[in-house]
């Protein structure tokens, strides 16, 4: 079993290492940010990550949804109380309460070796881990960047460069106007995410509010969004009241 440990207390992470050597564990690597996380996984391929759920800009639940192919299991790890985690057990998702202790680590890594040695796979959800984000009240809208796609990798691009989503042969793209972003989120999450920052005028795009330079009636019901690039946006029928509340707020 080859472990990743990611956590953004250096404390935390130090302790979690001394007692997996206890368990006879192989830990190949320890990351402070879940952008690091990302990137160690693909270099180091582990078996099980000890992944913290509350950390700045890319916090657990984003490197889940993130997470490149080979996926190893996932044993969250979180300083919240026992009921707020029902939703974890109802999705059969292993996690640790901190302080993690001995005998709590050794049953996780006892259930991931029964993983392993069976050959199953962890499945989780973008439903899964919105429902999980949810149940804890996490969000990321506070947070000033998202995680985009680059290459092999992944980048953080600020939300203020961000001029629309736009979901296309299912795949949703951060665009900044002059360079496009694949991302790993759909528009209902993104939504959810940055709440009025970001309003949605069509099935197909998430504009960012700051980027609009004016709304005009279509004398049909729909309306065209002016960015201030000059694109212009078509507003649906069925969208354009709540565009306009957005705007007018």
């Amino acid at each position: 079993m080859r472990v990743l440990i990611v956590d953004d207390e250096a404390a935390a992470r130090h302790r979690l290492a001394i007692m997996l050597a206890e368990l006879d564990v192989e830990v190949v690597g320890e990351a402070e940010n879940g952008l690091e996380a990302l990137k160690l996984v693909r270099e180091r391929q582990p078996s099980v990550i000890l992944l913290d759920i509350t950390m700045p800009e890319v916090d657990g639940f984003d490197v889940a949804q993130h997470l490149p192919d080979p996926k190893p299991l996932i044993v969250f790890q979180t300083a919240f109380d026992e009921y707020a985690l029902q939703a974890f057990d109802h999705n059969a998702i292993d996690y640790l309460v901190k302080p993690v202790t001995l005998p709590k680590l050794q049953r996780s890594i006892d259930r991931a070796r029964e993983y392993l040695d069976n050959a199953r796979s962890q499945t989780i959800g973008e439903d899964v881990l919105r429902q999980l984000r949810a149940s804890l009240q996490t969000s990321a809208g506070a947070r000033s960047r998202i995680l985009v796609r680059d290459g092999a990798g992944h980048r953080l691009v600020p939300h203020g460069d961000i001029v629309l989503f736009r979901a296309h042969e299912g795949v949703v793209r951060a665009s900044t106007g002059q360079t496009e972003h694949p991302t790993d989120y759909t528009l209902a999450d993104l939504a959810d995410r940055f709440g009025p920052a970001f309003v949605r005028p069509n099935r197909s795009e998430l504009v960012n509010v700051e980027h609009i330079d004016r709304i005009a009636s279509n004398g049909d019901g729909s309306a065209t969004l002016t960015m201030r690039d000059g694109m212009t946006i078509h507003v649906t029928r069925r969208r354009a009241a709540e565009v306009r509340r957005v705007l007018e707020a």
